[in-house]
């Protein structure tokens, strides 16, 4: 009976997809665990809002990638190995407190607060790494993969560890070497991933889910910059076109995210780190969309809310031909009209007149509906005559 109910309550990890290819969906841990970086995308954001300096972006873009990565090593862990035993709820949700803490610690991480994000994080990597050690011992067919990245990811947390204690700014270079890193990790063990491969389906969908919290960040982001103003006619147009390029930015990632498939490892590994600047240029938009509401009660934007704008519209197009690129059959076209309308994009936010807020919505919304038109078209064309699927 002990025995029984050992085996019931502790289930050590397998390796279940070489032999698990099917048809895969969130769990709901995996649902649950993703709420925590809801805060920590909306602190990013946050952080943006309050520290507007070009070296202020940049620090921040570091500090979301760092982020981005925390949810990746928990998100690929489990689309290979999540048996949902005891032990592994229990670390999981531990890992959701340090991420919690995480992102608590963003804000001023890069005004004083150094040393507490450093630590956060390191304890977020220690889970990660605590979960692939117990897969390791289970799965032997996954060793030689879990060798590099447990090697990988605890110099990465041995970088981190030791920037607590190294001053401004080489502590910020010691965590843009353990990013690198671990970051390197999966293209150098490309090779022994063919022998524990992702869930193609499941991560996918993974991908997406993440996506939206960004997405809905955006959202948020236009409804905070509402409440911040008095309602005016400028302001609620403000308010409207930004919700519009963000439903556009929706509709041109989600109507492509089922074309195609990840047949190779190159190919998932390049889906997968696409979406790195997408989600960045997403956040960007986010910031943009707030600023460019309560601005436009004053007549002028700022040129920073006018290149969030731009160049966060023209990085996230440019990453999903990327990611288009990454699971296209040979047959299929470039998205000549998504790299244009990046191209114009980026020329928006660098050049557009400041004194004409509602002016730079309004072109960015059309240049967005028309592409939406257009790459909705061209999908109807390609798309097999009613009769005419394979069997």
């Amino acid at each position: 009976m002990a025995t029984t109910t050992r085996r019931a309550w502790l289930r050590p990890p397998q390796l279940r997809t070489l032999d698990d290819q099917g048809e895969r969906h969130a769990t709901w841990l995996e649902l649950f665990f993703d709420l925590v970086f809801v805060i920590s995308i909306a602190e990013v954001v946050h952080t943006l809002e309050d520290y507007r300096s070009l070296g202020d972006f940049l620090g921040t873009a570091g500090l979301f990638v760092a982020v981005w990565w925390a949810w990746v090593g928990y998100t690929v862990y489990a689309d290979r190995f999540d048996t949902d035993d005891l032990l592994h709820r229990v670390l999981v949700l531990a890992g959701m407190l340090a991420v919690i803490a995480m992102a608590l610690s963003v804000h001023d991480a890069l005004h004083g607060g150094a040393a507490q994000f450093a630590l956060t994080f390191v304890a977020v990597r220690g889970i990660v790494l605590l979960l692939n050690a117990r897969a390791r011992r289970h799965a032997a067919a996954a060793r030689p993969l879990l060798n590099l990245y447990l090697t990988a990811f605890s110099i990465g947390a041995s970088l981190w560890l030791v920037s607590v204690f190294v001053p401004e700014p080489a502590r910020y270079v010691l965590w843009g070497v353990a990013l690198v890193i671990e970051l390197s990790a999966p293209w150098v063990g490309r090779h022994q991933i063919a022998k524990a491969p992702i869930h193609a389906s499941h991560l996918v969908e993974r991908f997406g889910l993440f996506t939206l919290i960004v997405l809905g960040e955006s959202v948020i982001s236009v409804a905070q910059g509402a409440a911040d103003v008095d309602w005016t006619a400028a302001t609620v147009a403000a308010a409207i076109g930004g919700f519009v390029a963000v439903a556009c930015l929706w509709w041109l990632y989600f109507d492509r995210i089922d074309d195609g498939a990840i047949r190779s490892v190159l190919q998932g590994l390049t889906w997968n780190y696409a979406h790195l600047p997408l989600l960045a240029g997403l956040v960007s938009v986010a910031v943009g969309t707030e600023y460019a509401v309560i601005e436009a009660a004053d007549g002028e934007l700022q040129r920073s809310t006018a290149l969030a704008l731009g160049a966060g519209t023209a990085l996230y197009l440019l990453a999903t031909v990327v990611t288009g690129l990454a699971v296209r059959r040979t047959t299929d076209r470039v998205r000549w009209p998504a790299l244009a309308a990046a191209a114009l994009a980026l020329a928006i936010g660098l050049a557009w007149p400041l004194e004409l807020p509602l002016g730079l919505l309004l072109v960015l919304d059309l240049m967005l509906v028309v592409l939406v038109i257009v790459e909705s078209a061209g999908r109807l064309r390609a798309a097999p005559a009613p009769g005419t699927e394979p069997l």
